[in-house]
């Protein structure tokens, strides 16, 4: 019985090691694409023309940028 509780333990640690390593990389993910989405807007030189709601359980609300020769974009908030 030992063994057996042995490796349940050894078992859920590794999934919590996992876990926590899959949420620290989606934070990191995440910094990064902020920062790169902000540095775009600043070197394009975007505008916020407007809001777009969120229209069902699965969508969300955006943000509506103009940017210079590039066109129009739309980013979840």
């Amino acid at each position: 019985m030992s063994r057996h509780i042995k490796t349940v333990c050894i078992i859920l640690a590794a999934l919590i090691v996992v876990g926590l390593g899959m949420w620290g990389a989606e934070i990191l993910l995440d910094n990064y694409k902020n920062q790169q989405w902000d540095q775009f807007i600043e070197q394009a030189h975007c505008q916020v023309i407007g809001e777009k709601p969120k229209e069902g359980f699965f969508s969300s609300a955006q943000t509506i940028y103009r940017c210079d020769n590039t066109g129009i974009y739309y980013r979840k908030k």
